[in-house]
């Protein structure tokens, strides 16, 4: 950096510090360079450009030192400001839970475009078989007797899983839990929250639970959901994976960006190895010992037509699909690629046991 009595320009500052930053190995040298400014000129990168004789005072200079310093020791930007943006919303990051990562929204934009895609018309009545219709008006009828809170999930979960089938007759009046007003997603090692808060922030008439094993994680998941008004629409199950469910509980979709990375591996960048919680990092068998814990058991929790969605690793894409081929034979397996073409998200689909 240069000497502390000179004057600094945003984007003088900016050029210099990305320069220094790039000849230290930083992956994203200009980006950090500008997030960092922003943070301490409480502004946004748009708002960079357009400050042209603002002149930084020695107080902001110094703090925007104190950051770069801890940037060169490759502590992540997100543990610098103690928070990361995820989907368009600021999500608070601590020592206990997995910074976010751009990748892991080509998960989140895949489920909330399978959301937005389930039918918005419900069919006549018609569409039904006369004696499953008046079965299905039977179980109705019984709902309403229930306030909503108590009307017992196995009612539900038959009559979810006969509307996803055939669409729900005309004047039905369901709860706002049946599967034609509210769809329900489970997230599998949710850490700061993020995917399931993103969802159902993104998408209406959705209600997700998110799963972790860590209470201090739990803790901070919530934490993002009371700041992101999003604590009616997603709550919060310390349990490993589906351990503490109720074996009652159907999801439309079930997603997981769980622990799949090889511990000892060289090639793990410092600002995850040295700052990333190792629970949430890495997994035995290869990386591949979470995938089969979940895969195992999904086909539980999913309601007919369900999705699975997993986020993998580099490399990861044949092994995880020989796991879901093993358990669920019949099963669709297609990938998606990440912003550098590699693999990953797989969506699982027609999973039957």
């Amino acid at each position: 950096m240069a000497e502390s009595e000179r004057e600094w320009l945003p984007l003088d500052l900016i050029k210099t510090t990305a320069d220094y930053l790039q000849k230290k190995g930083i992956p994203t040298p200009r980006l950090d360079a500008e997030v960092l400014l922003c943070s301490v000129l409480d502004c946004t990168r748009v708002k960079l450009y357009t400050i042209y004789d603002e002149f930084l005072t020695e107080q902001q200079l110094s703090e925007y030192r104190d950051m770069i310093r801890r940037r060169i020791a490759r502590e992540p930007v997100s543990r610098i400001l103690g928070k990361r943006e995820f989907m368009g919303f600021d999500f608070v990051v601590t020592n206990d839970v997995l910074s976010p990562r751009p990748d892991t929204e080509i998960l989140v934009e895949k489920a909330i475009q399978l959301l937005d895609d389930s039918p918005k018309e419900k069919r006549s009545a018609k569409f039904y078989k006369e004696w499953d219709r008046k079965n299905i008006e039977l179980l109705k009828e019984q709902v309403a007797q229930f306030k909503e809170e108590d009307i017992p999930l196995d009612i539900l979960n038959t009559i979810r899983e006969y509307e996803k089938e055939h669409g729900a007759s005309e004047g039905a009046n369901l709860t706002s839990r049946d599967v034609g007003v509210v769809r329900r997603v489970l997230d599998l090692g949710t850490g700061t929250g993020c995917i399931p808060i993103s969802i159902v922030k993104h998408v209406k008439n959705v209600s997700a639970v998110g799963i972790d094993i860590s209470p201090e994680a739990l803790s901070v998941a919530k934490m993002n959901a009371e700041n992101l008004g999003a604590v009616d629409n997603v709550e919060f199950v310390e349990s490993n994976f589906f351990d503490a469910l109720d074996p009652r509980e159907k999801f439309d979709i079930i997603v997981s960006n769980p622990p799949y990375l090889i511990e000892g591996d060289q090639e793990i960048w410092p600002e995850v190895s040295r700052y990333d919680p190792a629970l949430a990092l890495y997994a035995a068998d290869n990386g591949l010992a979470c995938y089969k814990s979940i895969i195992g058991r999904v086909s539980e929790y999913l309601l007919a037509n369900g999705v699975l969605l997993l986020e993998i690793g580099a490399g990861q894409s044949d092994g995880v699909t020989e796991i879901v081929k093993h358990h669920y034979p019949h099963s669709s397996v297609v990938s998606l690629p990440d912003y550098s073409g590699i693999d990953r998200v797989l969506v699982v689909s027609s999973i039957v046991s």
